[in-house]
Order: structure tokens, then C-alpha cells, then sequence
């Protein structure tokens, strides 16, 4: 999920934003919107790979248009404001709550037409339940879990929930993201376990905000390094630069496969998505066929081939066939249907709302305390 934002995805956006070859065009000449282009933003990395090896194939064969990926992160933002309002830079963006936000309310995106997108009631309702989706701004869906991940011989014993990263044994040995829309909550998980409340981290934060600021300000000691990248993360836990850490769940379940020392949990109390979402412009000349896009994207096949590669799935028919298929994946993802109506993202509401005073003190007292 960003993210100030850095995002876990940040490191990737260096990469050329035109990568070559960023379309597949159909071999089919033939289809309802042949002829036509439709311009997708993705992230880039596994995401990226996602939509160019499924995606992109289906849509050309089922449209008979050709779609141009381009990848990054920050840039989405930046070159739609940047172009021309009746041409913007992208016919359909996936962005995040800290940057769909806002450019929502900046109206840089057009309301949507539901009734063009049928698969999206694929998704559980507590997927949906957020203000982007009612006012009919957006699809959102949960992407990345918040992980505690560890290296195997570096803890006396491993973590079980997010109070343990306050151990005598852990101090000044774990590492956290340097995106405070993550470690601070996870610091308000370390308080609920730490006070024999696990579960209430998402309504200490609402309640007491200030209280999670000043709490993450006195055990900041705990903390070795911040990690501004996935990639960074890995590097620290394999290189055993630290023992344990928050991190997000899509690129460490593939280092987990590729590391055999590298182990996780995530505690089902208080366990916090990355909020994503697709948006379509405001003045895109391809709104039909970018809902055409969508409805593809929330198909059960295309979802199941995010889950696959590591992401969660708020569909039940997917989050259940993965789940029977991969008993790690079942670990920290819901597939249960009372899991899945109990899916929760991070709490972006009371961040949008205290944004400004959140990153200054962030900045100042956490970071550069270092």
C-alpha cells in the first residue's frame, strides 16, 4: 500500500516508466472496440507481471483492443494533473486510500457505472464498505496484509503477536517501515497485545491517536533501522542486519520461498490491509471500455492469478481454492467466511483527517530520532 507515503512498491518505480514493449497488441482484428487503445497505470514489479501475463491477453481477445501498460507509482498522480483535462494521461489508474483520497476529492476521477461492472459483487461486502465505493469512485479491494516477519535464527523464540516485538531479547534488533500509514499501526497493535487487548489497535487509533504517537515515541528504542522499501526489508532480515519486523505480505511471501531461514505470522487480532483501488479519469474518452477492463479485472480468473502470486483475495470462491491449496497462504490471509466479513484496511480515515500533523510529527520524533 505508499504511503508521507512511501510505498512498498516505491523501489520499483526507478524502473522506466515506458517500458518497452508495454502493450500486447491482439492478434485479433476483430471485437467490439477494435482499433481502440486503452492506457492502464499499474504498479510495478509483481503486479505489473500480473496484469501483462493475464490481463492484458484476455482483454485483447475479449475487446479487440490493445492495452498499454505503464508502470510506477507516484507518477500516476503527477501526469494526470499534468494533462490535458479532456486528455488525460490514463484511461483507468490503480492507486491506494493515500493517494486515491485525496485526488478524488481533487476530482480528478469519474464516478462509475456499477451496473457495467457485475463482477464486482465478487467481492465480500466488508471489501467494499468505504466511502470511495459508495459514492461510487472506485473499486476498492484488499492487497497487502501487515506481516510480522522474522529470521529464524535471530529469536530466542519466534513471534506470535505484535506485543513481542517489545521483547527485552528484540530491543534494538526489529525493523519498521519508515511510511508511518503502517508502523503506526503497528505500534497501536504492540500496545493493544502489550495491555491484554488484542483486537482494539484499529479503535485505539481512532480513539487515541495521540496516545499511539506518544507510545510508538517512547519504544522507538526497539527500533534498528526503517526500511523504506520491501526490497530493503528482505535485504536487512537475510543479511541478518535485523531479527524481525512489520512488513508487507506479497514480495515476503515470495522471499519466504526463495529463504528458507525467513518466517512470518500474522496474528489474526487486528490484522490491517492496504487498501487499493481502481479509478477511472475524469475525461477519458475510453470510459466503456475501461469499465469493460474492470469487470475483467474482479473476474474469479483474474483474481485467483493475483492470489496466486501472493496478494490476499476478497473473493470467496478464490481466498477458498487457495486456501486448500497452500497452507501458508491459509495462514495469513481469510478465506473463512467469517474471516472475510471481518476484513479491515489500515486506518486511512483518521490519517486523512490528521494528515499534515501525523507526518510532521513522524518525521521529527521517529525518524530522525535515529
Amino acid at each position: 500500500m505508499s504511503r508521507s507515503l512511501l510505498t512498498r512498491r516505491t523501489f520499483l518505480s526507478a524502473a522506466a516508466l515506458a517500458v518497452a514493449g508495454c502493450g500486447s497488441r491482439s492478434s485479433s482484428v476483430s471485437g467490439e472496440f477494435a482499433g481502440q487503445q486503452l492506457r492502464v497505470f499499474v504498479y510495478g514489479g509483481g503486479h505489473e507481471k500480473t496484469m501483462r501475463e493475464t490481463f492484458v491477453p484476455a482483454f485483447e481477445k475479449e475487446t479487440g483492443a490493445t492495452a498499454i501498460l505503464e508502470s510506477g507509482w507516484w507518477d500516476a498522480i503527477a501526469k494526470l494533473k499534468a494533462s490535458p483535462a479532456d486528455r488525460p494521461a490514463f484511461d483507468l489508474v490503480i492507486t491506494d486510500a493515500t493517494q486515491g483520497y485525496p485526488a478524488i476529492r481533487e476530482g480528478l476521477f469519474a464516478q462509475l457505472d456499477l451496473d457495467l461492472v457485475p463482477n464486482h459483487k465478487n467481492l465480500v461486502p466488508s471489501a467494499l464498505d468505504n466511502w470511495v465505493y459508495r459514492e461510487r469512485y472506485a473499486i476498492p479491494y484488499p492487497d497487502s496484509v501487515m506481516t510480522l516477519a522474522y529470521h529464524r535464527e535471530l529469536v530466542d523464540k519466534p513471534p506470535a503477536d505484535w506485543g513481542d516485538l517489545l521483547r527485552d531479547d528484540l530491543r534494538g534488533k526489529i525493523a519498521l517501515y519508515s511510511s508511518f500509514y503502517m508502523s503506526v499501526y503497528t505500534f497501536a497493535c504492540m500496545k493493544a497485545a502489550r495491555d491484554g487487548k488484542p483486537g482494539t489497535a484499529h479503535a485505539l487509533v481512532y480513539k487515541d491517536l495521540h496516545g499511539i504517537l506518544t507510545f510508538a515515541k517512547e519504544h522507538r528504542e526497539q527500533v534498528k533501522f526503517w526500511w523504506p522499501t520491501s526490497t530493503d526489508m528482505i535485504l536487512g532480515l537475510t543479511r541478518k542486519d535485523c531479527a524481525a519486523g512489520n512488513m508487507h505480505s506479497p514480495e515476503y511471501v515470495q522471499a519466504m520461498r526463495a529463504e528458507k531461514q525467513l518466517a512470518a505470522v500474522v496474528p489474526s487480532a487486528d490484522r490491517a490491509f492496504v487498501q487499493v483501488m481502481w479509478v477511472i479519469p475524469e475525461g477519458t474518452k475510453r470510459r466503456e471500455l475501461a469499465h469493460r477492463a474492470l469487470n475483467l479485472i474482479f473476474s474469479e480468473e483474474l483474481q485467483y492469478a493475483f492470489a496466486r502470486r501472493g496478494s490476499a483475495s476478497a473473493v470467496p470462491a478464490v481466498a477458498e481454492r487457495k486456501a486448500a491449496e497452500d497452507s501458508f497462504w491459509k495462514s495469513i490471509y481469510p478465506y473463512t467466511p467469517e474471516q472475510l466479513a471481518a476484513i479491515r484496511y489500515y486506518p486511512y480515515d483518521v490519517y486523512a483527517s490528521h494528515w499534515t500533523d501525523i507526518a510532521s510529527f513522524w518525521d521529527r520524533e521517529i525518524l530522525r530520532k535515529n
